[in-house]
């Protein structure tokens, strides 16, 4: 990116010319580039990822400052310095249990079979979760439980304290499930 001193003999400039350049202000200077149209291919790989980072996202939308499962994040020091709660567990989902696509179908698998699915899949449609897809994708669609899921056992994994965490996952009943979903809509 250069650095620009009066561009075109003005003391400022913005915006584009010709679909070549593009001139704007940064950081309190002005600064000229040239003009990029971003590639979105649509790819099968990139809509996979998308599904992930986007159905993950979601769920992890759900987590507000003022909720029990934020303040045990914050109790454990989880959250690395420049994250915040929801990038965090995004991030730390993604690199732990969706590292492609045969691990986000083993999730998948895992989730459909657990012998509590329809309660998981309840406590996600009480916090408003929705199924997330694109045609695009070669991967099943984000199922509406799998974020909840997928933070429980994330939950477990980082040491959260109290009931019901001290339980397997596969262990979870509907009480467990119900009161795992009460942690985000219970104040700390």
């Amino acid at each position: 990116m250069a650095k620009v001193t009066g561009p075109l003999f003005s003391l400022s400039a913005s915006g584009k010319i010709a679909d070549a350049m593009v001139f704007f202000g940064w950081k309190g200077i002005n600064v000229v580039r040239s003009w990029v149209i971003p590639a979105n291919p649509q790819t099968a790989l990139q809509g996979d990822q998308r599904i992930y980072v986007g159905g993950t996202g979601r769920a992890a939308g759900k987590i507000l400052p003022e909720m029990d499962f934020a303040q045990q994040l914050i109790d454990l020091e989880l959250i690395p310095s420049g994250q915040t709660k929801q990038s965090f567990l995004v991030k730390y989902i993604l690199d732990t249990y969706l590292t492609g696509t045969a691990a986000y179908a083993a999730e998948l698998a895992e989730l459909t079979g657990h012998t509590n699915y329809d309660d998981w899949t309840a406590g996600a449609g009480d916090l408003t979760i929705v199924e997330f897809d694109l045609d695009y994708a070669s991967v099943a669609p984000y199922d509406i439980g799998l974020g909840l899921y997928l933070l429980a056992k994330t939950a477990i994994a980082n040491g959260f304290t109290g009931t019901p965490y001290t339980l397997a996952i596969a262990d979870w009943v509907t009480a467990s499930i119900d009161l795992f979903t009460a942690q985000f809509t219970t104040v700390a």
